[in-house]
């Protein structure tokens, strides 16, 4: 059911076995999960059905410390949750992610892969993937054998994109608003956790709509899932019972605010682009691509003391026949003559062998398009990386107050020695592999090699927002425990990136998905033997 809460009477009831706070990849896939049992779920979306600027002004946030996209931009405050601007990129994380690295402080997960991997496995088809594959079985499929890297350095890892994108709210809003045990209310914006007076068992959620409207929500269980940034302001806003914030009580709410950094680390200088292009290229299978990125073995990650990043292939080229093609596609269509017919004429006809074997690898292979070799006119890295746990890259609060009296964030991104250092080993293994092989000399970015902790002006961030509620077995070491219930708190929960204690080198929303269903499950075992 699908329900406004403005055309709701101020004292209606809404109660819920469960209440979750948000409706993005998590909160929905936590939510459907529901559909066919006894649970009553409740959704509480800020927003609506679609996009609503001054819902998502509530958003605005001020950066203090390495700039940082605006804060109201980089997340979306409507049904789906910034799934709304997701390009589907997935990955799943890795073993050593998991692990307690003893050259990385503060890393290591309360479990391992193998926890969730049957939670991966039930994630792939919402996020619009399909059964796992080894690398070697993509590999095959690629067409070309994979670049002989010394494998005590180097492995290839593979992104997974789905196309088109999934969009949580459209994908399975119907699914949501046919189910009878599910309710999604809209425009509820939670501004209040009440709890009893031992601050461990949460009664109420007071919730708001720009209109005024003022209500109470009730669940036997409550679980936050807003965010890597907005569930760590909900919790330190939600200090009128306690002084620090709910489940502050090791000052360790806010911290640890990571993402993924991206730029170029260096270009290469060859007289033979098309080998590594084709050895590093997309695979498409159908309306699946897989992306290749080169990782280091784990091996060489202890070796050196560094942490998870990954390095990807860029070429940029003139204007090569695929785009020749569809602009003349385009034009003919819309019954127009193509623009500079004559030269497009001529030069696909000089073009004609690349232009057979791109139809033959699209129609026949089923292979993506590669360029003239002619037209590349130059060939880069660039690399996402995995950033180190640190407690003073941290949200905190505000003075400033958004329309309905909540504090605004302040976000302090820092980036530490390790973050830098470990891109540093990564690009000079890859230029030392890259020589070795033959492939060209390898240049690395000056910002790069320069050393120090300066980075580069262009650098920009995956919107990949981790951390700032740990999941840790101690509660002096992370906010919430394995099972994603805040310490100290009966009946709290927190799901979303925002309970990873680390952030691997791969983007997050798989994971996410993947760690709401495992909660899901932890859930019904609770609601059954509660009841």
């Amino acid at each position: 059911m699908f329900i406004d809460i403005n055309s709701l009477d101020e004292r209606t009831g809404l109660e819920a076995d469960i209440c979750i706070i948000g409706a993005g990849p998590a909160a929905i896939s936590m939510a459907r999960d529901f559909i066919g049992t006894p649970v009553r779920v409740l959704l509480l979306e800020s927003g609506d059905i679609e996009f609503d600027g001054d819902t998502q002004e509530l958003y605005a946030s001020d950066s203090v410390g390495i700039p940082y996209f605006a804060l109201d931009q980089s997340r979306l405050r409507y049904f789906g949750g910034s799934s709304n601007h997701w390009d589907n990129w997935c990955g799943e994380f890795e073993p050593i992610d998991f692990r307690q690295r003893s050259w990385v402080p503060d890393s290591g997960w309360p479990f391992g892969l193998e926890e969730l991997l049957p939670y991966y496995d039930r994630a792939r088809p919402i996020c619009g993937l399909p059964p796992r594959r080894s690398t070697e079985w993509i590999q095959e499929r690629m067409g070309v054998p994979p670049l002989a890297f010394d494998a005590s350095r180097l492995k290839y890892h593979f992104w997974e994109v789905a196309g088109p994108p999934i969009r949580f709210g459209e994908a399975y809003g119907l699914e949501l608003r046919d189910a009878p045990n599910i309710r999604v209310v809209f425009n509820a914006n939670a501004t209040e956790l009440k709890t009893d007076e031992t601050g461990t068992m949460v009664n109420s959620v007071e919730i708001r709509s720009l209109k005024g409207r003022r209500m109470e929500a009730r669940g036997r269980f409550i679980v936050l899932a807003c965010g890597g940034m907005e569930n760590a302001r909900l919790m330190l806003d939600f200090d009128r019972f306690q002084p620090n914030g709910v489940g502050n009580r090791h000052d360790l709410v806010g911290r640890y605010f990571m993402d993924h950094p991206l730029d170029r680390v260096g270009s290469i200088v060859t007289d033979d682009p098309m080998k590594l292009i084709d050895a590093l290229r997309t695979s498409r299978r159908g309306k699946h691509f897989y992306f290749p990125a080169i990782v280091l073995s784990d091996a060489a990650m202890e070796k050196e003391r560094v942490l998870n990043s990954r390095i990807q292939l860029r070429f940029t080229t003139t204007e090569n026949t695929l785009q020749m093609l569809q602009r003349v596609g385009r034009a003919v269509a819309a019954g127009q003559v193509p623009s500079r017919p004559m030269e497009t004429v001529g030069e696909l006809l000089l073009s004609a062998d690349i232009v057979a074997y791109n139809l033959y690898r699209r129609t026949i292979a089923d292979l993506p398009i590669v360029p003239k070799p002619a037209s590349v006119t130059e060939v880069l890295f660039t690399f996402q990386a995995e950033q180190a746990p640190n407690p003073d890259s941290r949200i905190t609060l505000s003075d400033k107050r958004n329309a309905l009296g909540s504090r605004q964030l302040v976000l302090d991104w820092r980036l530490s020695e390790l973050d830098k250092r470990s891109l540093y080993v990564q690009t000079k293994l890859l230029g030392i592999e890259l020589a070795r092989l033959g492939l060209g000399l390898f240049r690395m970015e000056p910002w790069l090699a320069e050393g120090g902790n300066s980075w580069s002006p262009d650098v920009v961030i995956g919107y990949h927002h981790m951390g700032t509620t740990r999941m840790a077995d101690d509660e002096r070491r992370g906010v919430v425990d394995r099972q994603c219930r805040v310490h100290g708190m009966d009946n709290l929960y927190v799901t979303g990136s925002s309970v990873f204690p680390t952030g691997s080198n791969i983007n997050p929303t798989l994971t996410i998905v993947a760690l709401a269903l495992r909660l899901a499950d932890h859930l019904k075992q609770r609601a059954a033997t509660s009841a």
